[in-house]
């Protein structure tokens, strides 16, 4: 805890707090310190953390559910859209059907740095593809919690439908993950037939 919030100027009140609603979880601290970056109210100078006048402004979220939420919100709204598209195809997703299914998106691969760059997402390659995957189950949990379910579902099947066009030579290795995007989407005759 008192490597996380050695922060510069930051007040003892303010650590208190942070600490008090953290509740033992480092996970919480540090997601509420990026929001702070996020924000403006911390700021990082020569590796080391600085707060500005902003931090007197700054609300600590109760749940680290709310913390994920409010840096999502943050987000601009294509790139918060592409998040809540990641967080349907799930924790990990390629790149190949993060574009097929967002392909009115603009920009995608600086969007991608982007949340690379404030550590809500990582990369790395599976399968012989690009693929990348959320820094913590819980924020792929809550981006996908912010959808509604008619959407969601309408995500599930252009997912699965994606999948189907981007890996047609080698389907059978996605059976498992196309079974289940059908049942999300509640194609019940195309989930059977992955399952099976």
């Amino acid at each position: 805890i008192d490597n996380m919030l050695n922060i510069t100027g930051l007040h003892y009140g303010i650590k208190n707090r942070i600490v008090q609603q953290a509740g033992g979880n480092p996970f919480f601290i540090e997601e509420v310190v990026r929001s702070f970056i996020d924000e403006g109210a911390v700021l990082v100078k020569n590796g080391n953390f600085e707060v500005t006048n902003k931090i007197e402004k700054m609300v600590i979220p109760s749940t680290i559910n709310d913390v994920l939420m409010a840096r999502i919100d943050r987000l601009e709204d294509e790139t918060r859209n592409l998040v809540k598209v990641a967080s349907v195809i799930g924790r990990n997703f390629f790149h190949k059907i993060l574009t097929e299914v967002s392909k009115e998106t603009g920009d995608i691969d600086n969007r991608l740095s982007y949340l690379k760059e404030i550590q809500l997402i990582r990369e790395r390659r599976r399968m012989d593809e690009l693929e990348y995957l959320f820094k913590h189950a819980l924020a792929q949990e809550a981006a996908y919690a912010s959808i509604l379910h008619q959407k969601r579902k309408e995500l599930h099947l252009q997912v699965a439908r994606s999948i189907e066009k981007v890996f047609k030579e080698r389907l059978h290795e996605f059976y498992g993950m196309l079974a289940l995007h059908y049942i999300k989407g509640e194609d019940d005759e195309k989930a059977a037939y992955f399952i099976n």
